[in-house]
């Protein structure tokens, strides 16, 4: 061997390693079995031919200048460099390659290459590296506070949503800064329990975490702490303040909603499609004589059927889109049992809702007895009242009969002694007296008779042509004897020339005569009574009786406008009557579609104005055709 070859060799022999010797362009002068082997090639396909050719694109710049400053760094200097290398199964390698400036050593003459291939622990720190970042990554988006801790308990790491529950930045939470953060009443607690070893209470522990500032509410917290094997801990730390808000509302809701079901009067059920019971509020317990303990989360097999609580005929009820509750049913009738076996009559109402896919029926009951008693009473009245009304039109219509049998006779024969008495002054007038009362008892017997009649419906009008003046004139001349009797005048005023009007002439003299009649008992002796008539600017026709009399009060006109009943009910009232005049004649006007007004007052007399309509005026038309 040459001495040039033994001096190159040389350092390849000395060492155990994987060993090359460049020159100062980077040939490869002598290179070892165990690097030819890093590089996957064979010594001498590398011998004599450039090393960077092996060399990573992006390394080899880098690799170019780290050879030149080796260069030229003085003697026995080295340095060291990772590269990438192609192996020689066309993949890249990490070596980590030490370099040692021998250039001078006559024995070795060159760049003396110590490479150690770094792959494996090259990837192994980047998957480190990933996981470290993946794990950060995790931690900050986590919704939840993160802590972790090493082995002598001081935090190393505080994520962004621990900041955002404590309120402080993350650098001050490391070591024992997060402690400041707690509540200062818990603060001593959870310092003692940080401190104990992890795992041994594997328990979660809840505290506070406090705005030292006072700005913010306190934060309640649950911490779970995770040991980890290097002797660390990781502490999860979730804020369930507003689960704890939300928490108590429900509560307070919940307690809210009972005291209502509990305080309403109406019996409340809840059963889901199933038929078990989920709701039976204190109403109920009392409307049914048993505790909703007994029957709460049971099937609905008594009380009531389950039919009537759902859809009628079984058919399922679709709600509209976005609605959640429908109304199933209201006013519902049904029968229900009581605990102890006896059945009562009930009505309720029917609502449906929809939670979570699942249905619930929801009824209000009302025990309806005592209003089905209370109908059937008043019916049997309403029955009683009937058959008492009939009984009485019955004894009206016989009473009438056999009022004017003899009472026809007693005016017959008092006109046939007044044509027998002719002559005989006294005896005449004393004649004429007895056919006078015998008219008026008959008059009072007819009014009695047409207000039954009225009442029962059975006032049918005989309608013709009415000439109102003439009818007023004979009824001024038939109340003279009446009104001469307490010394009253009557009159007659306004238009003598109306419209002909169409309607029931024996009702309407009926209805006038009444009010005139009315007029005159109440005047003052030698009062007057004026009859006043005429068209008003609406239309409508106006007949009103006015007197100067006692007159009455306001709240009186309604009673005087009640059949049979009288202002003055003494057994020595002064003035006679059956309290039939009025309502009479407010019945045959109102027939007519008219009405009557009353307007008076103490000691003022009394203006009684019956209004008849323009509807009731005749046109020449028809007052032709009633003379064809």
């Amino acid at each position: 061997m040459q001495a040039g070859e033994r001096s190159v060799d040389a350092p390849c022999r000395m060492s155990d390693g994987a060993v090359a010797v460049l020159s100062m362009d980077g040939r490869v002068l002598r290179i070892n079995q165990a690097a030819a082997e890093v590089l996957g090639h064979p010594a001498r396909a590398l011998t004599g031919l450039p090393l960077d050719r092996h060399i990573h694109p992006e390394d080899l710049e880098e690799a170019r200048q780290r050879l030149r400053i080796r260069a030229a760094a003085p003697a026995g200097s080295s340095g060291r460099a990772v590269f990438r290398f192609r192996h020689a199964d066309g993949g890249w390698r990490w070596l980590e390659v030490t370099a040692r400036n021998e250039l001078t050593d006559p024995q070795i003459g060159g760049l003396v290459l110590t490479v150690r291939d770094v792959s494996a622990a090259i990837a192994l720190s980047e998957r480190l590296r990933a996981s470290e970042a993946r794990y950060r990554t995790l931690a900050e988006a986590a919704p939840i506070g993160i802590l972790q801790a090493d082995a002598a308990g001081q935090v190393v790491f505080a994520n962004t949503r621990l900041a955002a529950i404590t309120g402080v930045g993350p650098e001050r939470m490391l070591g024992d800064g997060w402690l400041g953060a707690v509540h200062p009443d818990d603060r001593a607690r959870v310092a003692a329990e940080w401190r104990s070893e992890p795992g041994r209470n594997s328990q979660p522990t809840d505290f506070r975490f406090h705005d030292p500032q006072g700005a913010g509410p306190d934060r309640r917290v649950l911490c779970q702490r995770i040991p980890m094997e290097d002797g660390g801990t990781i502490a999860t730390i979730t804020d369930v303040s507003e689960y704890l808000h939300t928490a108590n509302a429900l509560r307070l809701s919940e307690a809210r909603n009972e005291a209502i079901l509990d305080t309403v009067a109406e019996a409340i059920l809840t059963v889901d499609e199933a038929g078990i019971l989920l709701g039976f509020n204190r109403a109920a317990e009392a409307m049914f004589g048993i505790p909703a303990g007994d029957l709460l989360w049971r099937p609905l097999d008594r009380l009531i059927p389950l039919a009537h609580l759902r859809e009628e005929g079984g058919v399922r009820l679709e709600f509209a889109p976005g609605q959640t509750t429908a109304l199933v049913a209201r006013d519902r009738t049904a029968e229900a049992e009581r605990a102890d076996g006896t059945r009562f009559p009930v009505e309720l109402s029917v609502s449906a809702n929809e939670v979570e896919g699942r249905r619930i029926y929801t009824a209000i009951l009302r025990d309806v007895t005592e209003r089905r008693r209370a109908e059937a009473e008043l019916l049997a009245a309403k029955e009683a009242a009937e058959a008492a009304d009939r009984a009485k039109s019955t004894f009206i219509a016989t009473m009438n009969h056999e009022l004017r049998t003899p009472l026809n006779a007693v005016i017959g024969f008092s006109q046939l002694l007044e044509v027998l008495t002719d002559g005989q002054g006294q005896l005449r007038d004393c004649v004429a007296a007895i056919g006078q009362a015998g008219g008026q008892l008959l008059a009072i017997i007819d009014d009695i008779l047409d207000m039954a009649r009225v009442e029962a419906g059975g006032l049918s009008l005989v309608e013709e042509p009415v000439d109102l003046s003439a009818l007023a004139a004979q009824l001024v001349a038939d109340m003279e004897f009446q009104a001469g009797r307490r010394g009253v005048t009557v009159e007659v005023a306004g238009d003598g020339d109306l419209p002909p009007m169409r309607g029931d002439t024996r009702r309407l003299r009926q209805a006038l005569g009444n009010l005139l009649s009315n007029a005159i008992k109440f005047s003052h002796p030698q009062g007057i009574v004026t009859l006043t008539m005429g068209k008003a600017a609406d239309g409508w026709v106006e007949l009103a009786v006015c007197d100067r009399g006692i007159g009455m009060r306001t709240d009186d006109i309604v009673t005087a406008l009640t059949p049979f009943a009288q202002i003055e009910q003494s057994i020595t009232r002064q003035y006679e009557g059956v309290g039939l005049g009025l309502p009479l004649a407010l019945r045959l006007v109102e027939a007519h579609g008219g009405t009557l007004a009353l307007d008076s007052a103490p000691g003022q007399g009394c203006t009684a104005t019956v209004r008849l309509p323009p509807s009731r005026i005749m046109t020449i038309e028809e007052l032709l055709a009633k003379m064809r």
